[in-house]
């Protein structure tokens, strides 16, 4: 993946990562946007959220007690990601097969806590909100927000079906799927320092 520019370079609020997910947008009138913004920043409980959050709380128990075993015995310790990584694969497969991300399309973006920027086919107005949906493609993980169009310019080399490069700002999320999307750019972030590391 090619490295996309940086949307809102001037703020440094949360990390960024260029990455490969799943984005669906679509453009909310001013009668909507009151419903849609209470929805998405007080999600109900669901059965999905659920699973999610108790799959969350597993990974991070395991982390901590295979790096308390590593302390002792790196072999162990090291067997034990391992099953670990299979695992998350194979949920992760099984994920994919049942969810609706079919009909959505991959997309490169540069992408942080705090916002999205991406090419589109479409040009929207500066300051219009919009809903956003994501699927972080390497966890299945779908997270929802509100956003404001910070900018949406034409570039002259970009591919002449997607030509115009928009920039989100999320102003509304449950915080739940903040701490999402925050852990996956951090994720990201490690994983990529580790394949450049060797």
């Amino acid at each position: 993946m090619e490295n996309l520019p940086e949307f809102n370079s001037d703020r440094r609020e949360f990390f960024r990562i260029n990455d490969t997910v799943f984005v669906e947008i679509s453009a909310i009138d001013g009668k909507e946007l009151i419903h849609r913004v209470t929805a998405i920043s007080n999600p109900l409980p669901n059965e999905i959220n659920s699973v999610q959050q108790q799959l969350n709380e597993l990974t991070d128990s395991l982390t901590q007690i295979i790096d308390q075993i590593s302390q002792s015995d790196r072999e162990t310790a090291r067997a034990l990601r391992l099953l670990d990584k299979k695992v998350n694969l194979i949920a992760s497969t099984v994920q994919h097969q049942n969810c609706i991300s079919d009909h959505l399309n991959t997309t490169d973006v540069n992408l942080s806590g705090g916002g999205i920027a991406f090419l589109s086919a479409d040009k929207y107005a500066t300051k219009s909100p919009l809903e956003v949906r994501i699927e972080l493609s390497h966890s299945g993980t779908f997270i929802t927000a509100i956003a404001n169009v910070i900018a949406c310019d034409k570039l002259n080399d970009a591919p002449e079906e997607t030509p115009y490069y928009l920039r989100l700002i999320f102003s509304h999320m449950s915080e739940h799927d903040r701490n999402l999307l925050v852990k996956h750019t951090l994720s990201r972030q490690a994983q990529a320092l580790r394949i450049a590391q060797g």
